[in-house]
């Protein structure tokens, strides 16, 4: 009976401790795939089907050197299967693979609220 009774306390409280902890800073020294953007928009359009979804701008950071380089940013979507891609596409015609991924889907969680940092200072009413 002992037994059990600690087996669920440590199961209840770990995710106590868990939230004590402090997420640590991550820094990723990644390999992406380049390639002319004719033969990148092969891969993903042909290849995968997918198709854009929205374009941005961004910036990419040298592993070897922390430079940043700036790049209009697409990123495409097959509805139908969930995969997806991330691509930098750069002034001189080359296309970058910045991310893939599976299991693409609308996101239909809460927004939340953001705390204003002045709201946190006043007294409640």
């Amino acid at each position: 009976m002992m037994r059990i009774f600690l087996i669920i306390f440590v199961l209840l409280t770990t995710p106590t401790f868990a939230q004590d902890v402090k997420p640590e800073s991550k820094r990723f020294l990644a390999t992406q795939a380049c390639d002319p953007v004719i033969v990148m928009a092969d891969v993903v359009m042909n290849r995968h089907k997918e198709l854009p979804l929205f374009e941005g701008k961004g910036l990419q950071f040298s592993a070897t050197d922390g430079r940043a380089y700036q790049s209009d940013m697409m990123f495409f979507v097959n509805q139908d299967t969930g995969s997806f891609s991330l691509v930098s596409l750069y002034p001189d015609g080359m296309a970058c693979m910045v991310a893939v991924g599976r299991d693409f889907e609308p996101y239909t969680g809460s927004l939340g609220k953001i705390k204003d940092k002045q709201s946190e200072l006043k007294p409640n009413e």
